[in-house]
């Protein structure tokens, strides 16, 4: 399927927030109630419209285990955009956001500040440890917008990843984004190069 343009996403956080959870409620609109633990990284493709533009996105769902941090690492690199997950009902994986958002910052490409936002998962859980005003500060102080979401009862899912993709769209000049910095135009955008290169000096009716 054509599209204007290809964005690399990538999920991170502790160990049973949810990230496959959501990604598999973001590409499948599917839900199951025990999952394994995700060993390295795992792959999903998504096709969004965003401001009239077809973007499509890979997104790589990282494991959160420590022994699995230098394979992680490599990832980091490339991305156009972030989603840094954590459990409102586990204070520890929210404590530990500060250190994905360094793992980013640090291995990310040279010159290249990937859109990152924050997302508060489990909202359906009755035993909550994070406050939405304690997560909101903390996105606040890290120029990140804060979502919440429940991947069982689908609630907010795909606000949130519409949220990343339209951020992209809004704060980066995708005409001169490049690769490495993940972002390509797609095949729509490369036929249309080639029509105006091919067309120059002439009218289209």
């Amino acid at each position: 399927m054509s599209y204007d343009y290809l964005f690399k996403i990538i999920f991170v956080g502790d160990t049973c927030v949810g990230k496959t959870a959501l990604t598999h409620r973001i590409s499948r609109n599917w839900f199951q109630e025990h999952y394994n633990s995700t060993i390295g990284v795992d792959f999903a493709t998504v096709m969004v419209d965003i401001n009239d533009k077809k973007i499509k996105s890979h997104i790589w769902d990282t494991a959160g285990q420590k022994c699995f941090a230098t394979i992680i690492a490599s990832y980091f690199r490339g991305i156009a955009g972030a989603a840094v997950v954590f459990d409102v009902g586990n204070k520890s994986s929210f404590c530990k956001c500060e250190f994905w958002i360094n793992q980013i910052n640090n291995n990310s490409t040279t010159g290249h500040n990937p859109v990152m936002i924050l997302i508060g998962n489990k909202i359906d859980s009755s035993n909550r440890e994070v406050s939405r005003k304690e997560a909101e500060d903390f996105a606040n102080e890290n120029g990140m917008t804060y979502y919440e979401t429940s991947a069982r009862k689908d609630i907010g899912v795909r606000e949130c990843y519409h949220g990343l993709l339209r951020e992209i769209c809004e704060t980066t000049d995708l005409d001169v984004a490049e690769e490495r910095y993940g972002i390509r135009k797609g095949m729509i955008q490369s036929k249309v190069t080639e029509e105006r290169d091919c067309c120059t000096g002439c009218t289209i009716l």
